[in-house]
């Protein structure tokens, strides 16, 4: 198998790192991790970019690729082990689950900006 390393921030407050790392375990790759923290760390952004073109998390890095961003990461697996069922065999199926994950990666913009990732949180919502 070929060698795939994810870099990621924290999994706990990072959604987007979570995301492929979710996705790879999910589908049982072999894969590195390298986690950088986001937070408290004033040398994460200079770590991320020794990884990352854009400066952010996740990146996949295989052979001699870089993917960054979690959807493209998770297309470019799929393409990249396409013996594993990633979408939907059925067209329209496909285009439906492609929809929800495209809204899902872009969307949501004040549910993100008013209840921000943080999986340890013992806040509950009533």
């Amino acid at each position: 198998m070929t060698q795939l390393t994810l870099v990621i921030g924290n999994k706990n407050y990072s959604s987007w790192s979570l995301r492929p790392w979710l996705v790879m375990k999910q589908f049982g790759l072999e894969f590195n991790e390298i986690r950088i923290p986001l937070y408290n760390s004033p040398d994460s952004s200079s770590k991320i970019r020794q990884y990352s073109p854009s400066g952010k998390v996740p990146v996949l890095l295989h052979e001699t690729q870089t993917v960054w961003d979690s959807l493209a990461i998770c297309e470019y697996l799929a393409e990249t082990f396409p013996t594993l069922q990633w979408w939907p065999e059925d067209k329209a199926a496909r285009a439906f689950t492609r929809s929800i994950s495209a809204e899902m990666h872009s969307g949501f913009q004040n549910l993100r900006q008013n209840m921000p990732m943080n999986c340890r949180s013992d806040i509950l919502l009533h």
